[in-house]
Protein backbone atom coordinates (compact mmCIF):
# COMPACT_ATOMS: atom_id res chain seq x y z
CA UNK A 1 0.00 0.00 0.00
CA UNK A 2 1.48 3.40 -0.98
CA UNK A 3 2.67 5.52 1.94
CA UNK A 4 0.02 8.26 1.87
CA UNK A 5 -2.83 5.81 1.33
CA UNK A 6 -1.57 3.54 4.10
CA UNK A 7 -1.31 6.42 6.56
CA UNK A 8 -4.87 7.49 5.78
CA UNK A 9 -6.22 3.95 6.07
CA UNK A 10 -4.31 3.23 9.29
CA UNK A 11 -5.32 6.60 10.72
CA UNK A 12 -8.97 5.85 10.07
CA UNK A 13 -8.57 2.41 11.66
CA UNK A 14 -7.08 3.99 14.78
CA UNK A 15 -9.92 6.52 15.03
CA UNK A 16 -12.57 3.81 14.77
CA UNK A 17 -10.82 1.64 17.36
CA UNK A 18 -10.52 4.60 19.70
CA UNK A 19 -14.22 5.33 19.28
CA UNK A 20 -15.03 1.74 20.31
CA UNK A 21 -13.15 1.93 23.61
CA UNK A 22 -15.94 3.28 25.81
CA UNK A 23 -18.74 1.10 24.34
CA UNK A 24 -16.61 -2.02 24.77
CA UNK A 25 -15.87 -1.38 28.44
CA UNK A 26 -19.55 -0.63 29.03
CA UNK A 27 -20.52 -3.95 27.44
CA UNK A 28 -17.84 -5.71 29.51
CA UNK A 29 -19.76 -4.79 32.67
CA UNK A 30 -22.78 -6.90 31.74
CA UNK A 31 -20.94 -10.00 30.55
CA UNK A 32 -21.60 -13.28 32.38
CA UNK A 33 -18.76 -15.02 34.23
CA UNK A 34 -16.36 -17.03 32.07
CA UNK A 35 -17.61 -15.39 28.88
CA UNK A 36 -16.03 -16.00 25.50
CA UNK A 37 -15.29 -13.85 22.45
CA UNK A 38 -18.59 -14.66 20.74
CA UNK A 39 -20.58 -13.57 23.80
CA UNK A 40 -18.70 -10.27 23.81
CA UNK A 41 -19.33 -9.72 20.10
CA UNK A 42 -23.02 -10.66 20.34
CA UNK A 43 -23.56 -8.20 23.19
CA UNK A 44 -21.73 -5.47 21.31
CA UNK A 45 -23.93 -6.06 18.25
CA UNK A 46 -27.07 -5.90 20.40
CA UNK A 47 -26.28 -2.67 22.22
CA UNK A 48 -24.26 -0.90 19.52
CA UNK A 49 -25.80 -2.08 16.22
CA UNK A 50 -24.92 1.05 14.25
CA UNK A 51 -21.31 0.94 15.38
CA UNK A 52 -21.14 -2.69 14.26
CA UNK A 53 -22.78 -1.85 10.95
CA UNK A 54 -20.13 0.82 10.38
CA UNK A 55 -17.42 -1.82 10.78
CA UNK A 56 -19.21 -4.13 8.33
CA UNK A 57 -19.80 -1.41 5.73
CA UNK A 58 -16.23 -0.17 6.01
CA UNK A 59 -14.94 -3.67 5.32
CA UNK A 60 -17.22 -4.03 2.29
CA UNK A 61 -16.25 -0.56 1.08
CA UNK A 62 -12.55 -1.38 0.96
CA UNK A 63 -13.20 -4.82 -0.50
CA UNK A 64 -14.99 -3.08 -3.37
CA UNK A 65 -12.04 -0.74 -3.80
CA UNK A 66 -9.66 -3.70 -4.04
CA UNK A 67 -12.00 -5.43 -6.48
CA UNK A 68 -11.99 -2.35 -8.70
CA UNK A 69 -8.19 -2.14 -8.60
CA UNK A 70 -7.94 -5.76 -9.72
CA UNK A 71 -10.43 -5.16 -12.53
CA UNK A 72 -8.24 -2.38 -13.94
CA UNK A 73 -5.12 -4.53 -13.72
CA UNK A 74 -3.68 -3.20 -10.46
CA UNK A 75 -2.78 -4.95 -7.22
CA UNK A 76 -5.02 -5.03 -4.18
CA UNK A 77 -4.27 -2.11 -1.90
CA UNK A 78 -6.27 -2.50 1.31
CA UNK A 79 -7.02 -6.17 2.03
CA UNK A 80 -9.33 -5.28 4.93
CA UNK A 81 -9.87 -7.91 7.62
CA UNK A 82 -13.33 -9.38 8.04
CA UNK A 83 -15.58 -7.41 10.42
CA UNK A 84 -15.16 -10.15 13.04
CA UNK A 85 -11.39 -10.15 12.72
CA UNK A 86 -11.30 -6.35 12.89
CA UNK A 87 -13.32 -6.53 16.10
CA UNK A 88 -11.19 -9.23 17.73
CA UNK A 89 -7.97 -7.41 16.83
CA UNK A 90 -9.09 -4.30 18.70
CA UNK A 91 -6.75 -3.67 21.65
CA UNK A 92 -9.63 -3.19 24.10
CA UNK A 93 -11.24 -6.44 22.95
CA UNK A 94 -7.91 -8.21 23.43
CA UNK A 95 -7.71 -6.78 26.94
CA UNK A 96 -11.27 -7.84 27.79
CA UNK A 97 -10.54 -11.31 26.42
CA UNK A 98 -7.28 -11.65 28.35
CA UNK A 99 -7.05 -14.36 30.99
CA UNK A 100 -6.48 -11.88 33.82
CA UNK A 101 -9.48 -9.72 32.84
CA UNK A 102 -11.82 -12.73 32.60
CA UNK A 103 -10.62 -14.17 35.91
CA UNK A 104 -11.03 -10.83 37.69
CA UNK A 105 -14.46 -10.29 36.14
CA UNK A 106 -15.60 -13.77 37.19
CA UNK A 107 -14.23 -13.38 40.72
CA UNK A 108 -15.98 -10.03 41.25
CA UNK A 109 -19.17 -11.05 39.46
CA UNK A 110 -22.37 -10.08 41.26
CA UNK A 111 -25.54 -11.22 39.54
CA UNK A 112 -27.74 -8.59 41.18
CA UNK A 113 -25.37 -5.76 40.29
CA UNK A 114 -24.95 -7.10 36.77
CA UNK A 115 -28.74 -7.17 36.22
CA UNK A 116 -29.03 -3.63 37.54
CA UNK A 117 -26.38 -2.39 35.08
CA UNK A 118 -27.92 -4.48 32.29
CA UNK A 119 -31.40 -3.03 32.76
CA UNK A 120 -30.02 0.49 32.89
CA UNK A 121 -27.98 -0.13 29.74
CA UNK A 122 -30.97 -1.62 27.91
CA UNK A 123 -33.11 1.40 28.71
CA UNK A 124 -30.43 3.90 27.72
CA UNK A 125 -29.32 2.17 24.54
CA UNK A 126 -32.84 1.34 23.35
CA UNK A 127 -33.69 5.05 23.45
CA UNK A 128 -30.59 5.96 21.46
CA UNK A 129 -31.04 3.14 18.96
CA UNK A 130 -34.70 4.04 18.45
CA UNK A 131 -33.80 7.71 18.03
CA UNK A 132 -31.21 6.83 15.38
CA UNK A 133 -33.66 4.56 13.57
CA UNK A 134 -36.29 7.30 13.58
CA UNK A 135 -33.82 9.79 12.13
CA UNK A 136 -32.96 7.44 9.28
CA UNK A 137 -36.60 6.51 8.75
CA UNK A 138 -37.53 10.19 8.49
CA UNK A 139 -34.84 10.72 5.85
CA UNK A 140 -35.96 7.64 3.91
CA UNK A 141 -39.70 8.28 4.23
CA UNK A 142 -39.94 9.64 0.69
CA UNK A 143 -37.42 7.24 -0.85
CA UNK A 144 -38.28 4.07 -2.75
CA UNK A 145 -36.64 0.86 -1.61
CA UNK A 146 -36.13 -0.59 -5.07
CA UNK A 147 -33.65 -0.41 -7.93
CA UNK A 148 -35.15 1.93 -10.55
CA UNK A 149 -35.37 0.58 -14.09
CA UNK A 150 -33.22 3.47 -15.32
CA UNK A 151 -30.45 3.40 -12.70
CA UNK A 152 -27.78 2.43 -15.25
CA UNK A 153 -28.92 5.27 -17.52
CA UNK A 154 -28.35 7.74 -14.68
CA UNK A 155 -24.92 6.37 -13.83
CA UNK A 156 -23.83 6.37 -17.46
CA UNK A 157 -25.09 9.93 -17.98
CA UNK A 158 -23.14 11.14 -14.95
CA UNK A 159 -19.87 10.04 -16.53
CA UNK A 160 -20.54 11.47 -19.98
CA UNK A 161 -17.94 13.91 -21.21
CA UNK A 162 -18.98 17.53 -20.96
CA UNK A 163 -21.68 17.08 -18.32
CA UNK A 164 -22.26 20.26 -16.32
CA UNK A 165 -22.46 20.75 -12.57
CA UNK A 166 -26.21 21.24 -13.00
CA UNK A 167 -26.46 17.92 -14.83
CA UNK A 168 -24.51 16.09 -12.15
CA UNK A 169 -26.60 17.54 -9.33
CA UNK A 170 -29.78 16.56 -11.15
CA UNK A 171 -28.52 12.97 -11.37
CA UNK A 172 -27.54 12.92 -7.70
CA UNK A 173 -31.00 14.22 -6.84
CA UNK A 174 -32.60 11.41 -8.85
CA UNK A 175 -30.33 8.71 -7.41
CA UNK A 176 -31.10 9.99 -3.92
CA UNK A 177 -34.75 9.02 -4.34
CA UNK A 178 -33.93 5.31 -4.23
CA UNK A 179 -32.46 2.86 -1.76
CA UNK A 180 -30.58 0.12 -3.59
CA UNK A 181 -27.07 -1.29 -3.80
CA UNK A 182 -26.25 0.58 -7.00
CA UNK A 183 -27.30 3.95 -5.60
CA UNK A 184 -25.30 3.44 -2.40
CA UNK A 185 -22.24 2.36 -4.38
CA UNK A 186 -22.70 5.35 -6.69
CA UNK A 187 -22.75 7.84 -3.80
CA UNK A 188 -19.66 6.23 -2.28
CA UNK A 189 -17.77 6.61 -5.55
CA UNK A 190 -18.83 10.24 -5.91
CA UNK A 191 -17.75 10.96 -2.34
CA UNK A 192 -14.37 9.34 -3.02
CA UNK A 193 -13.50 10.71 -6.43
CA UNK A 194 -15.63 13.72 -7.44
CA UNK A 195 -13.53 16.89 -7.56
CA UNK A 196 -16.39 19.36 -7.35
CA UNK A 197 -16.77 20.38 -3.70
CA UNK A 198 -20.55 20.89 -3.74
CA UNK A 199 -21.27 17.57 -5.43
CA UNK A 200 -18.88 15.65 -3.18
CA UNK A 201 -20.54 17.16 -0.10
CA UNK A 202 -24.00 16.20 -1.42
CA UNK A 203 -22.84 12.59 -1.72
CA UNK A 204 -21.29 12.64 1.76
CA UNK A 205 -24.39 14.09 3.41
CA UNK A 206 -26.66 11.63 1.62
CA UNK A 207 -24.69 8.63 2.90
CA UNK A 208 -24.34 10.06 6.38
CA UNK A 209 -28.05 10.88 6.78
CA UNK A 210 -28.98 7.40 5.59
CA UNK A 211 -26.82 5.83 8.28
CA UNK A 212 -24.05 4.49 6.05
CA UNK A 213 -20.34 4.32 6.71
CA UNK A 214 -18.70 7.31 5.06
CA UNK A 215 -15.71 9.55 5.62
CA UNK A 216 -15.51 13.15 4.51
CA UNK A 217 -13.04 13.46 1.68
CA UNK A 218 -10.65 16.36 2.12
CA UNK A 219 -10.49 18.99 -0.57
CA UNK A 220 -8.05 18.19 -3.34
CA UNK A 221 -4.70 19.87 -2.93
CA UNK A 222 -3.16 22.31 -5.35
CA UNK A 223 -4.68 25.07 -7.40
CA UNK A 224 -8.44 24.75 -7.59
CA UNK A 225 -9.85 24.86 -11.08
CA UNK A 226 -13.17 26.49 -11.89
CA UNK A 227 -15.16 23.25 -12.13
CA UNK A 228 -14.00 22.27 -8.63
CA UNK A 229 -15.65 25.30 -7.02
CA UNK A 230 -18.55 25.62 -9.45
CA UNK A 231 -21.95 25.51 -7.69
CA UNK A 232 -25.58 25.24 -8.77
CA UNK A 233 -28.84 25.84 -6.93
CA UNK A 234 -31.20 23.11 -8.15
CA UNK A 235 -34.41 25.15 -7.86
CA UNK A 236 -36.66 23.81 -10.61
CA UNK A 237 -40.22 24.35 -11.86
CA UNK A 238 -42.81 22.28 -13.78
CA UNK A 239 -41.80 24.20 -16.91
CA UNK A 240 -38.18 23.10 -16.48
CA UNK A 241 -39.25 19.46 -16.27
CA UNK A 242 -41.62 19.73 -19.23
CA UNK A 243 -38.75 21.07 -21.34
CA UNK A 244 -36.45 18.27 -20.21
CA UNK A 245 -39.08 15.69 -21.13
CA UNK A 246 -39.08 16.99 -24.70
CA UNK A 247 -35.29 16.75 -24.95
CA UNK A 248 -32.83 13.88 -25.05
CA UNK A 249 -32.37 14.06 -21.28
CA UNK A 250 -32.31 11.66 -18.35
CA UNK A 251 -35.89 12.69 -17.55
CA UNK A 252 -36.96 11.50 -20.98
CA UNK A 253 -35.32 8.11 -20.43
CA UNK A 254 -37.11 7.22 -17.22
CA UNK A 255 -39.42 4.22 -16.97
CA UNK A 256 -41.81 3.25 -14.18
CA UNK A 257 -43.65 0.05 -13.37
CA UNK A 258 -46.69 1.66 -11.77
CA UNK A 259 -48.19 5.15 -11.93
CA UNK A 260 -50.03 5.67 -8.63
CA UNK A 261 -53.12 7.84 -9.19
CA UNK A 262 -54.37 9.24 -5.89
CA UNK A 263 -55.40 12.19 -3.75
CA UNK A 264 -52.65 13.79 -1.69
CA UNK A 265 -54.97 13.48 1.31
CA UNK A 266 -54.19 9.75 1.10
CA UNK A 267 -50.43 10.30 1.39
CA UNK A 268 -50.10 7.76 4.20
CA UNK A 269 -51.83 5.08 2.11
CA UNK A 270 -49.69 5.98 -0.89
CA UNK A 271 -46.49 5.44 1.09
CA UNK A 272 -47.69 2.03 2.23
CA UNK A 273 -48.72 1.03 -1.28
CA UNK A 274 -45.40 2.14 -2.77
CA UNK A 275 -43.52 0.26 -0.06
CA UNK A 276 -45.40 -2.96 -0.83
CA UNK A 277 -44.97 -2.60 -4.59
CA UNK A 278 -41.26 -1.87 -4.15
CA UNK A 279 -40.95 -5.15 -2.27
CA UNK A 280 -42.32 -6.82 -5.41
CA UNK A 281 -39.63 -5.13 -7.51
CA UNK A 282 -41.93 -2.48 -8.95
CA UNK A 283 -40.70 1.09 -9.34
CA UNK A 284 -43.54 3.56 -8.77
CA UNK A 285 -44.35 7.03 -10.00
CA UNK A 286 -45.98 9.40 -7.55
CA UNK A 287 -45.68 13.10 -8.36
CA UNK A 288 -44.74 14.32 -4.87
CA UNK A 289 -42.25 11.48 -4.39
CA UNK A 290 -40.79 11.16 -7.87
CA UNK A 291 -40.83 14.77 -9.10
CA UNK A 292 -40.96 16.78 -5.88
CA UNK A 293 -37.99 18.88 -7.00
CA UNK A 294 -39.92 20.04 -10.09
CA UNK A 295 -43.67 19.75 -9.41
CA UNK A 296 -44.23 22.28 -6.67
CA UNK A 297 -47.88 22.70 -5.71
CA UNK A 298 -47.49 26.47 -5.59
CA UNK A 299 -46.49 26.40 -9.28
CA UNK A 300 -49.26 24.22 -10.74
CA UNK A 301 -49.81 25.08 -14.40
CA UNK A 302 -50.41 23.57 -17.83
CA UNK A 303 -46.82 22.30 -17.64
CA UNK A 304 -47.85 20.12 -14.70
CA UNK A 305 -50.44 18.46 -16.92
CA UNK A 306 -47.83 17.91 -19.64
CA UNK A 307 -45.49 16.28 -17.15
CA UNK A 308 -48.13 13.93 -15.73
CA UNK A 309 -49.14 12.80 -19.22
CA UNK A 310 -45.52 12.09 -20.11
CA UNK A 311 -44.96 10.18 -16.88
CA UNK A 312 -48.03 8.08 -17.71
CA UNK A 313 -46.50 7.30 -21.09
CA UNK A 314 -43.34 6.20 -19.28
CA UNK A 315 -45.29 3.91 -16.93
CA UNK A 316 -46.35 0.33 -17.64
CA UNK A 317 -49.66 0.56 -15.79
CA UNK A 318 -51.78 2.85 -13.63
CA UNK A 319 -52.97 2.02 -10.12
CA UNK A 320 -55.97 4.05 -8.92
CA UNK A 321 -56.52 4.34 -5.17
CA UNK A 322 -60.29 4.49 -4.73
CA UNK A 323 -60.83 6.04 -1.30
CA UNK A 324 -63.31 8.28 0.49
CA UNK A 325 -60.98 11.18 -0.34
CA UNK A 326 -60.83 10.46 -4.07
CA UNK A 327 -64.59 9.89 -4.50
CA UNK A 328 -67.67 12.02 -3.90
CA UNK A 329 -71.23 10.99 -4.71
CA UNK A 330 -69.75 7.94 -6.41
CA UNK A 331 -67.76 10.15 -8.79
CA UNK A 332 -64.06 10.90 -8.92
CA UNK A 333 -63.47 14.01 -6.84
CA UNK A 334 -60.21 15.13 -8.42
CA UNK A 335 -59.61 16.63 -11.87
CA UNK A 336 -56.04 15.33 -11.75
CA UNK A 337 -57.10 11.74 -11.13
CA UNK A 338 -59.67 12.05 -13.91
CA UNK A 339 -57.00 13.43 -16.23
CA UNK A 340 -54.70 10.52 -15.42
CA UNK A 341 -57.41 7.89 -15.91
CA UNK A 342 -58.55 9.43 -19.19
CA UNK A 343 -55.04 9.71 -20.60
CA UNK A 344 -54.21 6.17 -19.53
CA UNK A 345 -57.29 4.96 -21.41
CA UNK A 346 -56.20 6.88 -24.51
CA UNK A 347 -52.80 5.21 -24.25
CA UNK A 348 -54.50 1.83 -24.03
CA UNK A 349 -52.74 0.91 -20.80
CA UNK A 350 -54.26 -1.30 -18.16
CA UNK A 351 -55.81 0.38 -15.13
CA UNK A 352 -55.73 -1.39 -11.78
CA UNK A 353 -57.60 -0.32 -8.67
CA UNK A 354 -57.27 -0.72 -4.93
CA UNK A 355 -60.80 -0.23 -3.62
CA UNK A 356 -60.78 1.11 -0.06
CA UNK A 357 -64.52 1.88 -0.19
CA UNK A 358 -65.63 -1.57 -1.34
CA UNK A 359 -69.26 -0.60 -1.93
CA UNK A 360 -69.82 -3.01 -4.79
CA UNK A 361 -69.81 -0.33 -7.48
CA UNK A 362 -68.96 -1.69 -10.92
CA UNK A 363 -66.08 0.19 -12.52
CA UNK A 364 -64.03 -0.45 -15.69
CA UNK A 365 -60.89 -1.27 -13.73
CA UNK A 366 -59.11 -4.45 -12.70
CA UNK A 367 -59.59 -4.65 -8.94
CA UNK A 368 -56.73 -6.11 -6.95
CA UNK A 369 -56.96 -7.97 -3.67
CA UNK A 370 -54.89 -6.36 -0.94
CA UNK A 371 -54.22 -6.13 2.77
CA UNK A 372 -51.94 -3.22 3.63
CA UNK A 373 -51.65 -4.29 7.26
CA UNK A 374 -50.09 -7.55 6.09
CA UNK A 375 -48.10 -5.86 3.34
CA UNK A 376 -49.99 -7.64 0.58
CA UNK A 377 -51.09 -6.48 -2.87
CA UNK A 378 -51.92 -9.25 -5.33
CA UNK A 379 -50.23 -7.96 -8.47
CA UNK A 380 -50.54 -11.30 -10.26
CA UNK A 381 -53.79 -10.48 -12.07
Amino acid sequence: MPGVTKRKYDGETMRINKKLKRPLYIVAQILPPNYNAKVLLDNFKEFYPFEWEEIVERCNHYLEKDKFLQEVGKKERYRPPTPEKFFYENSVVKNIMSKNFIEKHSAEYDDEKRNEILNELKAKRSRKIESKKNQIQEVQESMQNVEPYYVDVLISAYHQKGITTEGKIEILTEMGKFICDKSIEFFHKINDAERNNQIRNIAFEHLQKNGHYVKLRQKFKGKQKSYMVDTFNFDMTPKDLAKRLEMDSIQNKKRFGVFVSHRFLDAKIVREVVKILNAQGLSCYCDWLSDDDFLKRSLVSSYTEEVLKKRLEQSDTLLFLRTENSMKDNKIDSPWIQLELDHCSVLGKKIYCLDFINDGTSLPFTFLEFDLDKGLIDWSR
